[in-house]
């Protein structure tokens, strides 16, 4: 169960028809990192400090993402790595809310 308490400093905005193609993509057998909230968090934060993307090893390690809480719709995902300049990721399955949905980042504590 999520703490309803808990707010993201920062929002992300979400564009719902790209979150509608990424789920798409996904059931066709594409992307299927986008079902695991650890890894939708650690690209995330990644390319937070890496925005014009990624090359090599991400520099926020699989092993560093904690899912601190989770629901079937929402998940929230603490950073261990020092650098990050994400601490908590908050995420939802915007799309489908089951363990088909792919999960989508609404927003992070810094």
């Amino acid at each position: 169960m999520i703490n309803k308490n808990y707010k993201p400093q920062v929002r992300v905005e979400i564009d719902m028809e790209e979150e509608k193609r990424a789920q798409r993509s996904v059931d066709e057998g594409h992307s299927p990192w986008r079902l695991d909230p650890a890894f939708v968090a650690q690209v995330f934060a990644s390319l937070l400090i890496h925005p014009e993307g990624i090359q090599g090893d991400y520099p926020i390690p699989y092993e560093d993402i904690t899912i601190t809480e989770h629901s079937s719709a929402d998940a929230i995902a603490g950073i261990a790595t020092k650098d990050s300049p994400a601490t908590r990721v908050y995420l939802k399955r915007l799309v489908r809310q089951d363990t088909t949905g792919i999960w989508t980042v609404v927003g992070y504590d810094k």
